[in-house]
């Protein structure tokens, strides 16, 4: 989540910044809690505002829904005024009333927009506003001792101070999605698929992928799918050292999580503990009808990730914060 600026004088919102979508939007003042966040876009306050009107709708793959109309203003991000941007002000949404953002900035290809409008990382590049034609994402591991979260997104070129060379590029197959070939996923010397396809998606939380294959490497793992939660719970009493290591081969490279990197846990309201994995069912076919894996943020917070709208490509890199991890309560996974 970051901060962007629409309108003259800005007006402030907090967005997910998606590379799983491709549209931008923010709340306009009718659309009461079912939104969620708290700002909300005025255009009657920005001299640099266009009307649009055209209807603006989306379904999400969580089935929140936005819907609302395009306008057009100025959209300002790390200190970079995009011109003439086309938007869209939500009116009413559903499954958005617990959101802590306001809304949501899409960085995927414009084949991926509902409107037909160019991206804003597409305009922000054709007007001249940076060097290249790339973004990177960097995420901090999530711990409960820090009260925020630092992360960092970089508008052409990337950090180099947040990785660790060298970077692994792969061709992006489909301009939608950031979407490619991924060799193989792999646990205990055995491969769940050969020949797979990915997207590297920071609007989503966990590791996806097609039942049949999440299902065999959660078996793998020792993980039984519990059907109210929509996730595969695991013994919390095993031994940490029993969990495989569960590998992504990208571009012939081994992109590895450990078991501290993939588990997780928490209390239920009886004050039990229950473990899951992160590796969660999800048949998600592209444009040719193929399923596909979504690299979400318990792959992108281990591997810093590029993207290069010129060369069509998506790069990986090993995270500074690779090794940093939360300690699992004392009493779980003793053995």
């Amino acid at each position: 989540m970051g901060l962007i600026y629409i309108g003259t004088p800005n007006q402030k919102f907090y967005v997910d910044f998606d590379t799983g979508s491709s549209d931008l939007w923010v709340p306009g003042p009718s659309c009461g809690k079912g939104c969620g966040g708290s700002n909300r876009y005025t255009s009657s306050k920005s001299t640099t505002y266009r009307p649009n009107g055209k209807p603006f709708s989306i379904l999400y793959g969580d089935g929140s829904t936005a819907i609302g109309k395009f306008d057009n203003d100025t959209c300002t991000v790390g200190g970079k005024a995009v011109k003439g941007q086309l938007f869209a002000e939500v009116t009413s949404g559903s499954g958005l009333q617990d959101n802590l953002f306001d809304g949501l900035l899409g960085l995927a290809y414009p084949g991926e927009t509902t409107g037909g409008e160019t991206p804003l990382f597409f305009n922000m590049y054709k007007q001249g506003l940076i060097p290249q034609p790339t973004f990177a994402f960097y995420f901090h591991p999530y711990q409960e001792k820090l009260l925020a979260q630092p992360g960092k997104l970089t508008f052409g070129g990337a950090d180099t101070t947040k990785y660790k060379a060298p970077v692994t590029y792969v061709p992006v197959v489909l301009k939608g999605y950031w979407e490619f070939s991924m060799n193989s996923v792999s646990a205990l010397n055995t491969k769940v698929c050969s020949g797979c396809y990915a997207i590297a998606d920071t609007g989503t939380t966990y590791i996806t992928g097609p039942s049949s294959q999440v299902s065999k490497l959660n078996k793998l793992i020792g993980g039984k799918l519990d059907a109210n939660v929509g996730l595969y719970s695991v013994n919390c009493s095993r031994k940490l050292s029993s969990f495989p290591s569960v590998t992504f081969t990208i571009g012939n490279t081994a992109f590895v999580l450990t078991p501290l990197h993939y588990l997780l846990w928490g209390k239920t309201v009886n004050n039990k503990w229950v473990c899951y994995t992160a590796f969660q069912d999800g048949d998600d076919p592209d444009d040719k009808g193929r399923l596909f894996w979504i690299l979400g943020d318990y792959f992108l917070v281990r591997f810093y990730s590029i993207y290069d709208i010129a060369k069509n490509r998506v790069g990986f890199a090993k995270s500074v914060s690779y090794s940093v991890v939360d300690t699992p309560p004392s009493s779980l996974f003793k053995g």
